[in-house]
């Protein structure tokens, strides 16, 4: 039997480990998507995924009411749209930017459950999502002279995964694990298609691609099993903060790759919108 610190360090190892196999995803992404498009991709990596969880199901299946089947899509909707915003963007702004502005999920968390549950943002969560948001237009710069729309669709990948967590934990007492991410894969596969061919998308994917396609769905898969893991074994108060190394693996691939160094205003936005995460899981930790 492992003691708390053990279980802690356990919980803090996945969420690296996480954090590091999500910026593998994006990298793989960014670089299928020269080759296809972007509801392709989502197409191929959400039906991959299925076939994967389809016989972890088998057995499994239970009865469920008409207001969990509603949970499920409004998850599965914003899992749906926080990808398909976060891949747009990736096709144009740097990887780290993109990475960062998906990561400000937490500070869309409190409008979403506002709007979901009409549960008021406790006057304590206010500075640090004052904080955030600072961040957010550091790294957007909504001026005429550098607003770029792109930064837009990356802060619209942020809500849409807003959404899917506060759903997922509204799920998380009512089904498993694998039945949310089954349920997802599911729903996202079925969206993508007609969205797919509506813009004249080919299903068929060339034979370059297959490798990154691949990749991507396997990383996509062990990093939501990491996921997973790391809220099994350490408090979302542990596990948000960690998690947000992850804009430093895709800052390391964005170098590395495509030679894209942050300037002074993103190196600002990810400060303000780490601290901005530090205080709320401080806030959340004492009060829990």
């Amino acid at each position: 039997m492992l003691d708390d610190n053990e279980l802690l360090k356990k919980g803090i190892l996945m969420t690296i480990a996480y954090a590091f196999v999500m910026s593998l995803t994006a990298l793989a992404a960014k670089q299928a998507q020269t080759m296809i498009a972007v509801s392709t991709l989502v197409f191929w990596q959400s039906f991959f995924c299925v076939l994967i969880l389809f016989p972890q199901m088998r057995g499994r299946w239970q009865k469920r009411s008409a207001s969990v089947w509603r949970v499920h899509f409004l998850r599965s909707f914003g899992g749906f749209l926080g990808f398909l915003f976060y891949y747009w963007s990736l096709n144009h702004i740097p990887l780290v930017e993109a990475s960062l502005l998906r990561t400000c999920a937490p500070l869309c968390v409190p409008f979403v459950v506002l709007i979901l549950h009409r549960i008021k943002i406790p006057k304590a969560r206010w500075l640090p999502l004052i904080i955030g948001f600072v961040g957010v237009a550091f790294v957007i710069q909504p001026t005429p002279d550098h607003l770029n729309p792109w930064h837009i669709v990356g802060f619209l990948s942020a809500i849409g995964l807003a959404l899917s967590m506060v759903t997922t934990r509204m799920l998380s007492q009512q089904v498993t694990g694998q039945e949310t991410l089954f349920v997802y894969f599911l729903v996202s596969t079925i969206l993508s298609l007609p969205l797919m061919l509506v813009q004249g998308n080919s299903l068929v994917l060339p034979f370059a691609v297959w490798p990154w396609v691949a990749a991507v769905t396997m990383t996509l898969y062990v990093g939501m099993y990491l996921y997973n893991l790391a809220y099994t074994y350490a408090p979302a108060s542990i596990v948000s903060p960690v998690s947000y190394i992850g804009v430093v693996f895709s800052g390391f691939w964005g170098w590395a790759v495509w030679g894209h160094v942050p300037d002074i205003y993103a190196v600002l936005g990810i400060l303000f919108i780490f601290l901005s995460i530090l205080i709320s899981t401080r806030i959340a930790k004492n009060r829990g």
